[in-house]
């Protein structure tokens, strides 16, 4: 048998040679069909051959192409979870973020309305006048007004003490002088 190849024309080999026509026209003698048979099965067997072994390599190269296409599948599965992981993380992270937001925001508002309850710098020059004006550090005690009116008191008993006690003394003089005076 000859192995005789015609490729296809995507394949890049050539055509295969096109039938004889018969000599004579359709009433012409028949050719012998003995040894010309014989080529024709070898070509026919070639050609089979030849369409067996292509078939077999269009078989490698689609098993190929679904082997390819499978890791790429794979590969796309893989990144798609990856990338809805991170997208869950992220939205958790904006969750937390936004949440924080709002106590952030809250707790701005609470500083907000104790800061306009304060005091405002006029008032407290204002008050500061008038606490410069009263001295209130001069101020008495009901403790230090009775500790000071207790000993005022007691000053002035000492006082009258003494002068009670000189009044004495000056009427014993004046008396020892009228003895003196009498005698």
């Amino acid at each position: 048998m000859a192995d005789v190849t015609f490729a296809s024309p995507g394949m890049g080999g050539a055509l295969p040679p096109a039938p004889a026509k018969p000599a004579g026209g359709m009433f012409a003698a028949k050719p012998k069909t003995g040894p010309n048979l014989e080529a024709a099965l070898s070509d026919m067997a070639g050609e089979v051959n030849n369409i067996g072994r292509r078939l077999r390599v269009l078989e490698e190269r689609y098993t190929n192409l679904r082997k390819k296409t499978q890791v790429t599948d794979q590969n796309m599965l893989a990144a798609n979870k990856r990338m809805m992981t991170e997208i869950h993380a992220t939205l958790a992270s904006l969750d937390e973020l936004k949440n924080n937001l709002t106590e952030m925001h809250e707790k701005f508002t609470i500083m907000i309305r104790e800061i306009k309850e304060c005091a405002k710098r006029q008032d407290v020059a204002v008050l500061q006048k008038y606490i410069s004006f009263w001295e209130p550090m001069n101020f008495v005690t009901r403790e230090s007004v009775s500790k000071m009116v207790q000993e005022n008191v007691e000053s002035q008993f000492r006082d009258l003490n003494i002068r009670l006690q000189q009044e004495e003394y000056i009427k014993e003089q004046i008396r020892f002088a009228l003895q003196d005076l009498k005698k």
